[in-house]
């Protein structure tokens, strides 16, 4: 018994929908894969970003005020190099710092892409690193500021690089050759990705390297944050105290103005002192800051109400303003302390008083 018209149509309906669909999958599953691997591309690559742009920031809380340990300020290295095993995973959110086994000691656990894998180890590529230039911002070419920078400032202007590559674990790299000759990806890989990633081969011929991530920073490390105290007569060989720096300017041979100030002052009282007009115990060398016109004498104290200090005179003490807090004039300095609550001048909170 023959089909009728009615079923013949139907099985050639079926038929053809069969042969569209199977014509489809050809161009609709590749098309799918290669969104997922330029999915996975673009997420390597804002990982990459995510890692040099994170790293130098972390600069801008090192401690720079500390003696230098290794290189050119306290944690320097330290900084990229716990930026690399943060960042050995490509990523900040994997992190475990275990060490058992070590987190980057050839630990794959984190390669779980379905597509592309990127990877540090690949020739070309790079973790982050940080390189510092002391002398390329805030140089005068002055010997006395060059000698005063390469004592003090630890910061500087610093660069961070890094650079992923990326691999193709699941891509053809060719697609209908009978029609086209055209490569659509990179050799495909399989096996060990770090391996992959550290053979020797032809890297342009089956790994992306990711554009390189470089960003710069200058960090103004002069300042600092330690309360400074000095009464007159008082030196201080601490480098975090402001006494050190300003004596290392004050008291500089480069400083031209001192050099001649020191050997007239020594000219003076020892001629003084031969004409019987000054007692011998006022030769210079005996005398501290403030009696040695050649030692630096500081006179610092933090402003607690009226910044008045005691100065040992005479007999005894008396007080003075330790600067233009009263001048009988405006007293601008008395009124920027009165005002800070309403201006926010001055004042640890808002709408804060004395």
């Amino acid at each position: 018994m023959s089909p009728t018209p009615r079923r013949r149509g139907a099985r050639a309906a079926r038929g053809a929908a069969a042969v569209e669909t199977a014509l489809c999958m050809l161009v609709i599953i590749p098309v799918f894969m290669y969104a997922i691997f330029l999915d996975d591309l673009l997420r390597h690559s804002l990982d990459a970003q995510e890692t040099a742009v994170s790293t130098i920031w972390d600069y801008t809380t090192a401690d720079y005020a500390a003696k230098p340990d290794g290189e050119s300020f306290a944690g320097f290295g330290q900084i990229q190099g716990l930026a690399r095993q943060t960042y050995c995973d490509h990523e900040s959110g994997l992190d475990s710092f275990q060490s058992e086994p070590p987190e980057c000691d050839n630990d794959q656990s984190h390669h779980q892409e379905l597509v592309a894998h990127a990877c540090w180890l690949h020739p070309g590529a790079q973790q982050v690193q940080c390189t510092l230039n002391q002398q390329a911002v805030g140089s005068y070419g002055v010997t006395l500021h060059a000698a005063y920078m390469s004592r003090f400032n630890r910061g500087g202007l610093i660069r961070c690089s890094a650079r992923n590559g990326v691999q193709n674990y699941l891509l053809p790299k060719t697609l209908f050759s009978e029609f086209s000759q055209v490569d659509l990806a990179k050799d495909t890989k399989s096996g060990s990705i770090h391996h992959n990633a550290t053979a020797n081969r032809d890297v342009e011929k089956d790994t992306y390297l990711l554009p390189w991530e470089r960003i710069a920073l200058v960090t103004d490390t002069w300042a600092l944050t330690r309360e400074q105290s000095f009464e007159p007569g008082q030196s201080n060989n601490d480098e975090e105290r402001v006494y050190v720096r300003v004596s290392q300017l004050y008291t500089n041979n480069d400083n031209g103005g001192y050099s001649r100030m020191k050997e007239a002052a020594e000219a003076l009282v020892s001629a003084a002192i031969g004409d019987k007009l000054l007692s011998d115990d006022m030769e210079l060398d005996k005398q501290g800051p403030g009696d040695d016109p050649r030692k630096l004498s500081m006179s610092i104290k933090p402003q607690n109400g009226e910044p008045t200090q005691d100065i040992k005179q005479g007999d005894g003490n008396s007080s003075y303003f330790n600067n233009e807090w009263q001048d009988w004039d405006q007293d601008n300095n008395k009124a920027t302390y009165d005002a800070r609550a309403e201006h926010y001048m001055g004042c640890s909170r808002p709408g804060c008083k004395k």
